[in-house]
């Protein structure tokens, strides 16, 4: 049977009788909105890093140890909350996550030493890492194919935004309240938004809406009505058993031996230390490389992710409509073209023109945070959205763990304290080089469809 006429592209016109709006627009954009201020902890980390290491005396290397931990208790969590989705729903574990954030944001704001901000980044790794995993999860089932990587770049906009707009809203707060410490009570006491948001408005599967039309419904399921895994009736009916959604499910131990499985996971490292080494470190870099002061450097930092944001809605727009839902040749687009500003980067000292520190820091932004949509469409493509959460959490683990943990750390290791500053070439040096092995790696990896190998039931 055939499905219903679906819209094309993002948020495109669809025919007339059904009109161009769709509910999973609102759904990720709800899901956006509650990401970005649960991100916003880690952006205003970046950012105040300066006034609270000398606050509470920590060196470049301690500052480089509480970030590591933080991220290598976040990163094997992911796989945890993956299981954990599958078993209480991802709705549940979002609300959870906004509730642990909000307490562990607070007591940012009342550290008093060395050992308990380590302590605190090693429980806020833990607990805080159940938004990120079931957030794309929802995604991944609202949202067919064609879309799947448009939608998950705009999800992505939760990480790629706060620090496109923080470091200015920071260092302005900073200047006004005098202290770095009241902008985690603010940030913390503001997690009742996203909470209720997510209660009002997030929904684990297009069947649990109520009032949503059939036709809706079957746009989100179109894949799995062509491959035969689920019938029109029983989506639009809203009849979709938990045999069969179980049946789409298979083990982790599976999972890892996919023979392209490996490649992508090693490869998905660079793109997290990419991001990481940037948000822990750009902050810091361009104060004590160039002398900018608080405020200006806020601005600077800005460049960087703004750049982001227009590479992250071309990357998703490209690999679902200029690709055809291939997702390779967006990641190894981003991996090559950000090498060449990370060298620059390393060569850029006090007095560079301001222009090529700007369009460095853009053109940067946009390579290194072109491939998002395809990453996390790969998953669900690969296996099935209803096998995303696992197989994501696997990835994000091995990610979050060597390339976002592990990247900041050595970066730390290998800053140079100067008679002027500081020097970060050998920092950006060690990012380019993992760039180079992502490229390698992407393009040595074939974008096989495993899912046909997911045992269904008729």
């Amino acid at each position: 049977m055939a499905t219903a006429p679906a819209s094309e592209g993002w948020m495109a016109t669809a025919p007339a009788s059904e009109g161009w709006w769709r509910y999973r627009y609102l759904l990720v954009l709800v899901l956006c909105i509650c990401y970005s201020l649960q991100f916003f902890d880690r952006v205003a980390m970046g950012v105040v890093a300066a006034p609270m290491m000398k606050d509470l005396g920590l060196t470049y290397a301690q500052y480089g140890n509480g970030t590591f931990l933080m991220l290598v208790f976040y990163g094997p969590m992911q796989t945890v909350v993956g299981l954990i989705c599958d078993k209480f729903g991802a709705r549940r574990v979002l609300l959870f996550s906004v509730v642990a954030w909000s307490l562990c944001t607070l007591w940012m704001a009342h550290v008093q030493s060395v050992n308990e901000w380590y302590l605190r980044q090693i429980i806020f790794g833990i607990l805080c890492a159940t938004e990120f995993v079931p957030s794309a999860r929802i995604v991944a089932r609202w949202f067919p194919k064609r879309q799947r990587a448009q939608g998950q770049s705009f999800l992505s906009y939760s990480w790629i935004l706060p620090p496109a707009y923080a470091p200015v809203v920071v260092t302005m707060l900073i200047t006004i309240l005098g202290s770095w410490r009241p902008i985690f009570t603010i940030a913390g006491l503001a997690g009742v938004v996203p909470f209720v948001l997510i209660f009002t408005w997030i929904h684990d599967r297009p069947e649990q809406k109520k009032g949503l039309r059939p036709e809706e419904i079957c746009e989100s399921y179109e894949d799995d009505i062509a491959e035969g895994t689920y019938t029109v009736e029983e989506v639009q009916q809203g009849k979709i058993s938990k045999a069969k959604i179980a049946a789409q499910r298979i083990s982790v131990g599976e999972i890892m031996r996919y023979p392209q499985w490996g490649k992508l996971c090693v490869a998905y490292i660079v793109l997290q230390a990419l991001y990481w080494a940037a948000a822990s470190w750009i902050p810091l870099y361009l104060k004590e490389t160039f002398n900018f002061n608080l405020s200006t450097m806020g601005w600077w930092a800005s460049a960087y992710f703004a750049g982001g944001v227009i590479g992250t809605f071309i990357g998703g727009r490209f690999s679902d409509k200029l690709f055809k839902g291939k997702r390779r040749p967006i990641i190894a687009i981003s991996y090559l073209g950000v090498i060449p500003f990370l060298l620059l980067f390393a060569t850029f000292a006090k007095g560079v023109s301001p222009l090529a520190l700007l369009l460095s820091l853009s053109a940067c932004g946009f390579f290194a945070n072109l491939s998002w949509g395809a990453w996390f469409s790969l998953p669900a493509e690969m296996f099935s959205p209803e096998v995303h959460a696992k197989a994501l959490g696997i990835m994000n683990g091995f990610g979050y763990f060597f390339g976002a943990a592990g990247a900041p750390l050595v970066m730390s290791r290998l800053v140079v304290k100067t008679s002027t500053g500081a020097s970060y070439t050998w920092s950006w040096v060690f990012i380019a080089a993992l760039a180079v092995i992502g490229f390698v790696l992407i393009m040595a990896t074939r974008e096989s469809k495993m899912r046909a190998q997911v045992k269904t039931t008729a």
